[in-house]
């Protein structure tokens, strides 16, 4: 039987996505979708819709790469698919959650991509941590002169990424502390959040475009030694010093789990849901706040 994926959206990030599949022959043939036509990927000819019809027939998976607002659209027209990626942040409310929850199948495999909880290192993060210690997790997404045309834009597009990391590791949410937010309104927004958690003695600190650099990692500060967990390198590093590294990243993971038809703990409604009412819950306070 022919191996047939489709990706909705043809930006920078499905980019990335495809070259990466092609070099992992994953799929016989990948399909694209743009805003306007259909083409195979590798072929300079468009698919009329017509046709397109025909070949969808023989799709067996799709990856939504579009932005948010389109996110229930496309779900709602592929839901029957058996498997299903989409981009976080994966629905704009918690009414499209719950359409989406009642017309999905459980023998379909839905996943959110939640880029870095598919990152090979999280697993050795989880296992270090203890909410007794006083030890310090700081989790840095940050972004030099990273503008969005809108004010919260950034922090909406960039919060489901510490938020999905949080209740990785913990399961759950305590009560939060803003202890920075800075907008600057410079040929469009470059915003600038800090947040606490207290887990019994261990914080946990998120910073987004807190930094002059591109950092996209997690720092462990135990017993005045530091340990990175760099997840665009997929390294760990103690005092600088790499001490482990996985050849595998967050794509390899991330297809695999697809291919193989995996169910994860991360994976299910109740997950997304939690994401979705903490952001919420903080996009609130600092809206009301300003």
């Amino acid at each position: 039987m022919d191996n047939y994926h489709i990706i909705i959206g043809y930006g920078k990030w499905a980019k990335k996505i495809i070259t990466f599949l092609k070099k992992k022959n994953f799929f016989s043939k990948i399909y694209i979708k743009t805003r306007y036509k259909y083409f195979e990927y590798g072929k300079n000819e468009n698919i009329s819709k017509n046709k397109f019809i025909k070949i969808r027939k023989e799709i067996r998976s799709i990856h939504i790469c579009t932005p948010v607002n389109s996110h229930f659209y496309y779900l709602n027209k592929y839901i029957n698919l058996k498997k299903i990626i989409v981009e976080k942040p994966f629905l704009k409310n918690l009414s499209q959650l719950k359409k989406i929850q009642n017309i999905h199948s459980n023998k379909n495999l839905l996943l959110v991509n939640y880029t870095y909880l598919f990152n090979p290192i999280l697993n050795k993060l989880k296992k270090k941590i203890n909410i007794n210690s006083n030890d310090k997790i700081i989790i840095n997404f940050t972004k030099k002169n990273n503008f969005y045309k809108k004010k919260y834009d950034c922090i909406n597009d960039w919060l489901d990424h510490p938020l999905s990391i949080i209740l990785f590791i913990f399961k759950n949410f305590t009560k939060f502390k803003i202890v920075k937010k800075e907008f600057f309104n410079k040929k469009g927004f470059y915003e600038k959040l800090v947040i606490n958690y207290l887990y019994k003695k261990l914080t946990v600190q998120i910073n987004i475009n807190c930094s002059t650099a591109n950092k996209k990692n997690i720092l462990v500060i135990s017993n005045s030694k530091k340990t990175i967990y760099d997840l665009n390198s997929n390294s760990i590093f103690l005092e600088k010093k790499k001490f482990f590294f996985s050849n595998k990243n967050s794509f390899d993971m991330l297809y695999s789990t697809l291919k193989n038809n995996k169910k994860l703990s991360f994976q299910n409604f109740k997950f997304h849901r939690g994401i979705m009412k903490e952001k919420n819950k903080i996009l609130k306070k600092i809206v009301n706040d300003q």
